[in-house]
């Protein structure tokens, strides 16, 4: 959520070895599937057992490499029922490649007969100057697989000479949080390095501009666009010269639109196509008058009525903003049982529309409960990953990070609970000044100051070094495609070294 949630807004059911990320840590490509049915195993084997079968142009973050039998002469042991064209259907290849391959007289097939399936890696032809270990550097595979699937009797190559290159298995992160595996051949891989975003909540404080700065900092988002109620639809606050000075320091920016968590606005500017085009129409203007990089949409409280009319409204703007090369990015809540803060977003589908789909991880217990509690505790954070990898690939998330924490008072003689909400610098100085001993909190994982004065007394869950860097290993272990921080200018300097993907 892009807000913190002041104690009034008592409905605000917003969810949204620890070293740091190394570069290359989390998913380091993503695969997209090129051919129209492709089946993905268990393990890295034709005769593993098929997980699913995939369409193409579907994404996968790929997450290892493994030869498994793609290193290897395949053999198929015939049964009762087997034909050239099944086996044929079945490896991949072409009846003739399997008449040749194992030198047959006659098409029918015999029981117990061993047939040799002929390779289908990519060929190379070797030129002067080759060795065994060059080709095997090019292709990003190993010298004895080459030697093996070759039938090489020695190590020595010859010019003309035409080598069978390894098709190798490699390993998704499919939806569900499964993991399978798919052959390399069958997906067109691109490097993808993680986003590290921030939101802009006070652009002009002087903790913002330092922050802008900072050099693992890859994306920042003003607020600029928000509903309104009158004829232009949207109102903006475009600053050109803050995009002028992103740029500068090397960071992209998308500006960030939001609804006012108005429900009955939001239904009445979606659900009206005219409006739809008009609110496209204006931010895509002035998005391109700016210069600005992409978008992010930061929709809250709709009404559960109104959730397709999100996602048209996501995929108009998208295709909208696609022929200027501008990302989309789009908020939803960490799932709860609320229909209007989560039930309204079908994630699935925005997933499919959207770059990115930021998981607001966050909020846990907001401003204004009774109960005090954490903002963002990690297995709260971690299951809410969870389920969002259900319905979005593992790329596409940003996990919401808050560089926020609340201290709840209670006053000891009435019950009542109220919260003040500080950033990680203001916690910190609490902290200092009543001379507080912090106390690992296992459960959360993050550490936690209380203390009694006059009566009342004070709770705070700390976000700090030591929960960014395991919400950091989560990014790492789940592959995900990067952090998204609420927000910039509140955190301390020892934060932005943690995302050094």
């Amino acid at each position: 959520m892009k807000k913190i949630c002041m104690s009034l807004i008592v409905l605000c059911l917003l969810s949204g070895g620890l070293a740091p990320m190394s570069k290359g840590a989390a998913a380091s490509s993503v695969g997209t599937v090129k051919g129209d049915n492709v089946n993905v195993y268990r393990s890295p084997s034709l005769h593993s057992s098929v997980m699913q079968t995939v369409k193409k142009g579907e994404e996968f973050p790929v997450i290892s490499s493994e030869a498994g039998d793609a290193a290897q002469v395949t053999t198929h042991t015939v049964v009762p029922g087997d034909t050239l064209w099944l086996l044929a259907k079945q490896y991949g290849v072409t009846v003739s490649d399997l008449i040749k391959q194992n030198q047959l007289k006659k098409t029918e097939l015999i029981p117990g007969q061993t047939m040799k399936i002929p390779p289908k890696g990519l060929l190379h032809k070797v030129v002067s100057g080759d060795t065994l270990w060059k080709v095997s550097v090019k292709y990003g595979v190993k010298a004895n697989e080459l030697t093996k699937l070759n039938q090489l009797s020695s190590t020595n190559i010859k010019p003309g000479q035409m080598l069978i290159i390894p098709d190798y298995y490699v390993q998704v992160q499919l939806l569900e949080g499964k993991k399978g595996w798919i052959k390399k051949s069958d997906l067109a891989q691109k490097k993808h390095q993680p986003v590290v975003m921030g939101w802009s909540f006070n652009e002009k404080t002087a903790g913002y501009t330092e922050s802008m700065k900072q050099k693992n900092l890859d994306v920042v988002s003003p607020r600029w666009f928000t509903l309104t109620s009158n004829d232009k639809v949207v109102s903006s606050s475009i600053n050109e010269s803050y995009v002028q000075t992103a740029h500068k320091n090397g960071k992209k920016v998308w500006p960030l639109i939001g609804n006012n968590f108005d429900d009955v606005l939001t239904r009445d500017v979606l659900s009206n196509k005219a409006k739809r085009k008009k609110l496209v129409s204006s931010v895509e203007s002035s998005l391109v008058k700016t210069n600005s990089d992409g978008i992010n949409v930061d929709f809250e409280n709709i009404n559960i009525k109104n959730k397709q009319d999100f996602v048209l409204f996501i995929k108009e703007l998208k295709a909208a903003l696609k022929p200027h090369g501008m990302t989309i990015s789009v908020d939803v809540t960490r799932e709860n049982n609320d229909p209007f803060w989560s039930g309204s977003f079908d994630r699935k589908q925005i997933g499919q529309v959207a770059d990115y789909v930021i998981m607001m991880g966050y909020e846990e217990h907001w401003g204004g409960s009774q109960v005090p509690g954490s903002v963002a505790s990690l297995p709260w954070v971690k299951e809410g990953t969870q389920l969002l990898m259900k319905d979005v690939p593992a790329h596409k998330i940003l996990l919401g990070v808050p560089f926020y924490t609340r201290e709840w008072k209670t006053d000891l003689s009435t019950k009542k609970v109220v919260t003040k909400d500080l950033t990680m610098k203001e916690a910190e100085a609490v902290i200092s000044s009543k001379k507080l001993t912090k106390k690992w909190d296992s459960q959360a994982s993050q550490y936690y100051v209380e203390y009694t004065e006059n009566g009342t007394k004070h709770q705070i869950w700390l976000e700090d070094k030591a929960s960014m860097q395991r919400r950091v290993k989560l990014i790492n272990d789940y592959h995900l495609g990067g952090a998204a921080a609420w927000y910039i200018g509140s955190e301390t300097s020892d934060i932005w070294e943690l995302y050094t993907f």
